[in-house]
């Protein structure tokens, strides 16, 4: 059984540290077959959920040159939480 987006996402972050918005997006569509501006959009979303739980936060922002989500976006770097990472073991996506 393949893992929710969200759930994915937040493994994504463990191992990383790290991440832009677009290379999670780019991850996410290659990994579960998806393309697309809808997926990019459902990826980004599912990023500010993440972040309004309080799960991940974003450590760095950028204005899109164009080249990832559209021109004068805005962009964001994020990292998990320790309240994402205790979340992440109580919900058995991490032991």
């Amino acid at each position: 059984m393949a893992i929710h987006i969200k759930g994915r996402i937040l493994q994504y972050l463990i191992g990383n540290e790290l991440l832009w918005d677009y290379k999670i997006a780019d991850m996410v569509l290659k990994e579960y077959n998806l393309a697309g501006d809808y997926w990019k959009g459902t990826v980004r979303v599912s990023l500010a959920d993440l972040s309004s739980c309080g799960l991940i936060e974003s450590v760095e922002e950028e204005i899109d040159d164009g080249t990832r989500f559209g021109c004068d976006k805005v962009l964001f770097r994020y990292r998990l939480t320790d309240f994402g990472k205790a979340r992440m073991q109580d919900t058995g996506l991490i032991l």
